[in-house]
């Protein structure tokens, strides 16, 4: 099994020292293969808000820089760590940076076989904003979410106090993972797993248009089926859970329906 850890902190201190212990921890309990991805050590060039990786694809990105490398580990890993340092009540500029850059898979989500696991480090203040940054991106590409690690570590080189105290949960969170990893059960639906899946439908069945990669790329996924009811087929489906979901993707199909038919915008044959 292998698990990556992609870290956002600009220099070697408090997130890196966690990042390496949760690695450390890992290790011991299976012959797990851990590797720590500093992005302040890759060259990953800010996003030019070009919008070419969404209308034809990522390959056609103009920045030649370490974005296919780390993306390329992220696909080969059974889990990814998302590390960061809270600065300004965020994620750090280098995380950020790296999310920005795939973009894309916001809207072509491909790491429904693969865990994750949010890391937050702060002096204070700002951990549930920069872990619930982390949950929220790492779910809408896919992850399965195992759990944040919060950590309360004041800056080095101060004499600052914690202000807060944070339980050490690093085994806990290895161990769960670390399980999961290795049964791999299916996923339980919940309605916002549903109402993720169909929203999304209503939207890329329409885009052969506008968006012809996300449309070909979910049209290959099988996802505009209609008889298809979840991203992958491991999982447990509660038909109960997955009604009023529907039923709210359905209206807002008929609203872009509407939108599109008032703006002349052609709409697709997949249409549902």
């Amino acid at each position: 099994m292998k698990v990556i850890a992609i870290q956002g902190s600009p220099h070697k201190g408090n997130t890196y020292s966690r990042v390496e212990r949760f690695g450390e921890i890992l290790k011991t309990l299976d012959d797990i293969t851990y590797e720590h991805i500093p992005l302040a050590e890759y060259d990953i060039s800010p996003c030019k808000g070009c919008f070419l990786c969404f209308t034809r694809g990522e390959a056609t990105c103009p920045l030649n820089d370490d974005r296919v490398l780390i993306e390329t580990k992220m696909k080969e890993a059974n889990a990814v760590v998302f590390a960061t340092p809270v600065y300004s009540m965020q994620i750090s500029y280098l995380l950020k940076r790296f999310v920005d850059r795939i973009a894309y898979t916001f809207h072509r989500p491909g790491y429904f076989d693969t865990f994750a696991v949010g890391m937050g480090v702060t002096g204070g203040l700002g951990l549930n904003e920069a872990l619930s940054y982390i949950r929220m991106f790492s779910g809408s590409w896919g992850f399965r979410y195992i759990g944040d690690l919060r950590y309360i570590d004041p800056p080095r080189n101060t004499h600052m106090m914690p202000l807060v105290n944070e339980p050490d949960r690093t085994e806990e969170i290895a161990s769960k993972l670390y399980r999961f990893m290795r049964k791999n059960p299916p996923r339980r639906l919940t309605r916002n797993d549903y109402l993720h899946f169909y929203a999304m439908r209503e939207v890329y069945s329409r885009a052969a248009s506008f968006l012809p990669t996300d449309y070909e790329y979910w049209k290959n996924k099988g996802w505009l089926d209609p008889r298809t009811s979840y991203f992958t087929t491991h999982s447990k489906e509660n038909v109960l859970k997955s009604l009023i979901p529907r039923f709210m993707a359905w209206m807002m199909g008929r609203n872009m329906d509407k939108s599109m038919k008032r703006s002349g915008e052609p709409r697709s044959s997949h249409d549902t």
